[in-house]
């Protein structure tokens, strides 16, 4: 989803000429638009992707990007009525086929362990010009498929046996919009997403509202339970971004963590990492290690995971290290907590186990094969130690 703008700043100076005002872009049915939108495709520079990074609100890492669409064509006007006029010119398909295609190659680019996220209309997933760009390639991993809640898939058998084909290339599914449109839990129910978005609407004046703060505590059980995660988007302010680390929210997005921009940050500021830190430890040592877990893959094939399950569906290994040279990724016995167990008591389990295994992440499960991920012992020193001085 397209972040909205910030709140208005600082008033001009007595006397200060105000900006212009922004023309407003003829309707989608207008004829501008199809020698706009004609132009874009036959000059494919003026269709540009910019990356807004996703956060770990444990840590305050960039996890990965958002794609966002930039058009520099003859009309001014946002990304979203861009798209709205090409759906009524019968060239949104190649339109987004085009994101599609640019966002599979800039995986090449990503730092281990990211991932890059990318909106897709349901009804346009099924048509060629837009599926074509993705089973292109036969590993799609570190790719998220955003899917809007915004329409409705046309075929909607062909689009679920579409998803699972995207799954088992191994792109993972987000639900973008949540809470907002018509779908609602009925749409949760039928995508079974990796990751779930919560729109701007429920973060907005989150630090304020109460019963916003209760539905994200429910949606995030909810996700839990159907082994994703939440990312919660449109985060604008410092006090939205401290209400939703305080829930526990194992992702966030925003302008308040960093905005959209040409080149993919690799870090978001200092001190948005720092709050980001205080908050996160002050919320973990007042309740669980649900907040100190991050996702991992888990499966039966040691080449495709990094936690192996034995036959009962319970962990067996865990990979780590591998972070660099002298730092050979390793396979340790997997010590096996559920959400629930405090820091310190993790901590302990940690520390009892051999030298060599000591340093491993510890797996955190839901029951057997729902594994929600790993705790690792760098953030629970981060958690034991609490907030710097």
């Amino acid at each position: 989803m397209l972040p909205t703008a910030p709140a208005a700043g600082a008033v001009p100076a007595t006397g200060a000429a105000a900006p212009p005002a922004r023309p407003v872009p003829p309707p989608p049915t207008d004829e501008r638009w199809r020698h706009a939108l004609a132009e874009v495709i036959r000059e494919p520079h003026r269709l540009t992707l910019h990356a807004q990074p996703l956060a770990e609100l444990s840590t305050g890492q960039v996890a990965g990007y958002e794609l966002l669409s930039r058009f520099d064509g003859a009309i001014a006007a946002s990304p979203d009525r861009w798209f709205t006029a090409a759906e009524h010119w019968g060239v949104n398909a190649r339109l987004q086929g085009r994101v599609l295609a640019d966002a599979v190659s800039r995986r090449a680019v990503l730092r281990e362990g990211m991932f890059l996220t990318v909106n897709v209309e349901p009804h346009l997933l099924t048509d060629p010009l837009v599926a074509g760009p993705l089973l292109d390639h036969a590993d799609l991993s570190c790719l998220v498929v955003e899917i809007t809640e915004h329409t409705r898939a046309k075929d909607v058998a062909a689009f679920t046996a579409l998803l699972a084909e995207l799954r088992a290339r191994g792109a993972r599914i987000a639900m973008d919009d949540a809470g907002t449109g018509h779908a609602g839990l009925s749409r949760l129910l039928q995508l079974r997403p990796d990751i779930v978005k919560l729109d701007r609407e429920l973060i907005s004046g989150i630090d304020t509202d109460q019963v916003k703060r209760a539905l994200v505590e429910v949606l995030g059980d909810f996700v839990r339970r159907m082994d994703g995660w939440v990312l919660a988007e449109g985060i604008e302010t410092p006090e939205e971004l401290e209400a939703v680390v305080r829930l526990g929210v194992p992702f966030g997005q925003g302008w308040a963590l960093a905005r959209p921009a040409a080149q993919m940050l690799p870090a978001l500021d200092p001190r948005v990492v720092a709050q980001i830190r205080g908050g996160a430890a002050r919320a973990r040592m007042d309740d669980s290690v649900a907040g100190l877990v991050r996702p991992v893959r888990s499966g039966t094939d040691p080449a495709a995971c990094d936690v192996l399950l034995g036959p009962d569906g319970l962990p067996q290994l865990v990979r780590w290290g591998g972070t660099g040279p002298a730092d050979a990724p390793r396979w340790s016995p997997a010590t096996v907590v559920t959400p629930s167990t405090s820091p310190a008591e993790v901590a302990r389990m940690a520390a009892a186990r051999p030298v060599a295994d000591v340093h491993a992440p510890v797996v955190c499960v839901a029951g057997p094969g729902h594994v929600l991920g790993v705790v690792r012992t760098a953030d629970l020193l981060i958690a034991l130690a609490g907030p710097a001085a």
